[in-house]
């Protein structure tokens, strides 16, 4: 769960922006006057007719970034109060590269810009998630099934995540106690209280349990052979949790495991030998995706029983698929999205990872895509986010004081994604994220 979390924050937080079609509108404005702010980000008015509109955001949303440096070839200036500044010139036609700086983010290119309104979002660097925290119990836990020799119950307790694979309130690190992880419930004797607490995103939210009967294999200090066969679910209420609150006492109550959905991968490739697959359920109340990670889908498991979409739980099912070239490896890695799910959950062929990455003056890779995102990074945070809108496989960032990236070690990124139906010149990043159908990435170190 930890990997796939992790990949999928670098799918496209590596350009502050998903792919594929959309509306691009939404703005506050018809571009034809003043700026259209794209929510979330995006590009709309294509073509460029001497006269571009860019908005700066943070990333995620439409909070405007006010005095935030714009850099569209030789041209430049700052964003007002509300985020935008407009630029004209005879030279603004066909495709440009548009550059976003801000103080406490990390820069944003975005190349093939063909739009005449532009919004781009940039991350906080370092990042910075507001979170909160909730702890309870589950009822019924002490009346699960009798353990079997050598096994013992397991559940592990998760918040809702957002309906965008990529954001990063998606992976927040748990903290352990005793060695295990404090958002689990582990019961070898049948008589084991069980106390979870839960680091979790803020916003709307259901918290869930997926609850399992765990064979140890006999090997009690060795977990790595350890097989799981699900018992059921537990889900408290839906709720709306707020920067640092600290809910105590909640009661997760059983739900039973009714939905039956089989899953079809395709064939391993390019090294890509481990492969894995977790079913989510998108709920239409707001709260999220239930996430449900156990026992592990892949081809030697290809169904599961998950929480039936009615009721209070009424939504529709989405699949995340993951390949990697063993179990604790994130990059290289293709993955692909099934949407609106049922019955049996074909998974698309994988998508070729980048090659030859490869990063420093100039950054270069192999592979074609319509659509592509990178990041620079030290140490997992971000500096510099690039987006590609013309299919180019190489590029040099503008020069910036001070520079973004800095001297020293440093990690560059790069995904491919297939987005069905993109249009560079018209789509917003909001309604087109969760909309991918494919996307591989790896990465390169290189030193500066």
């Amino acid at each position: 769960m930890n990997k796939l979390a992790c990949i999928l924050v670098c799918l496209f937080a590596c350009s502050g922006s998903g792919g594929g079609g959309g509306d691009g509108g939404g703005g506050d404005d018809d571009g034809s006057s003043g700026g259209k702010l794209i929510p979330t980000g995006g590009v709309s008015d294509a073509p460029l007719a001497g006269t571009i509109h860019v908005y700066a955001v943070e990333s995620g949303g439409a909070t405007p970034i006010a005095n935030a440096s714009v850099h569209v070839g030789t041209l430049g200036g700052v964003t007002d109060s509300g985020g935008l500044l407009t630029l004209t010139d005879a030279s603004l036609t066909g495709k440009v590269t548009v550059t976003v700086t801000a103080s406490g983010h990390a820069a944003a290119t975005w190349i093939g810009v063909t739009g005449s309104n532009v919004t781009m979002p940039l991350e906080t660097s370092p990042r910075a998630i507001p979170t909160a925290k909730a702890s309870g119990t589950i009822a019924g836990w002490n009346s699960l099934p009798s353990l079997s020799f050598g096994h013992y119950h397991l559940a592990v307790i998760l918040y809702s995540f957002l309906d965008d694979p990529s954001a990063p309130e998606n992976s927040l690190v748990q903290p352990t106690v005793n060695n295990a992880p404090a958002d689990t419930c582990i019961d070898s004797t049948g008589d084991t209280a069980c106390a979870w607490s839960l680091v979790t995103r803020i916003g709307q939210q259901i918290h869930t349990a997926v609850i399992l009967d765990g064979d140890s294999k006999l090997t009690a200090n060795d977990a790595s052979d350890d097989t799981y066969t699900l018992i059921g679910y537990a889900a408290g209420s839906e709720m709306t949790m707020t920067a640092n609150q600290n809910l105590m006492g909640e009661s997760l109550a059983m739900v039973p495991a009714s939905t039956q959905l089989a899953f079809t991968f395709p064939p391993t490739t390019g090294g890509l030998g481990t492969t894995l697959a977790i079913p989510e359920l998108q709920l239409d109340s707001g709260a999220g995706r239930i996430v449900m990670p156990l026992p592990t889908v892949n081809p030697g498991h290809a169904t599961d029983k998950l929480i039936a979409a009615t009721g209070s739980f009424a939504g529709h099912y989405e699949v995340v698929a993951l390949a990697t070239p063993s179990g604790t490896a994130t990059t290289p890695f293709s993955t692909g999205f099934v949407h609106n799910a049922s019955g049996t959950a074909t998974i698309p062929a994988w998508l070729a990872v980048p090659t030859a990455v490869t990063g420093g003056t100039t950054f270069m890779f192999g592979g074609t895509s319509p659509f592509v995102t990178a990041q620079v990074s030290r140490t997992k945070q971000p500096l510099w986010d690039v987006t590609i809108l013309d299919g180019s496989t190489s590029f040099t960032l503008p020069t910036i004081t001070p520079d973004p990236i800095g001297a020293g070690a440093a990690d560059f990124a790069v995904t491919l994604t297939d987005a069905p139906s993109f249009d560079p010149g018209h789509f917003d990043v909001g309604s087109t994220t969760v909309g991918l159908a494919r996307a591989a990435g790896a990465q390169a170190s290189f030193t500066r």
